[in-house]
């Protein structure tokens, strides 16, 4: 018998967007670009970003490295 291990979070294609005064997750390569995963205030950009980036799959700490 085999398994197989089904990821239920994709590990890349996150992107965060603003819509008007907030920023919104999405990932439109695996549930569409109408589907939002979360959202943020407009002012918690650093927190969406950070968010983004540990869905897929890269340390904080390379985004503010790119930052500085």
């Amino acid at each position: 018998m085999s398994a197989s291990v089904i990821p239920m979070i994709p590990r890349r294609g996150f992107t965060v967007r603003r819509v008007g005064e907030r920023w919104e997750l999405v990932n439109s390569r695996y549930y569409g670009r109408t589907i939002v995963l979360q959202s943020w205030a407009r002012d918690e950009h650093t927190e969406a970003f950070a968010h983004c980036y540990r869905l897929n799959g890269r340390r904080v700490e390379e985004l503010t490295a790119a930052f500085r």
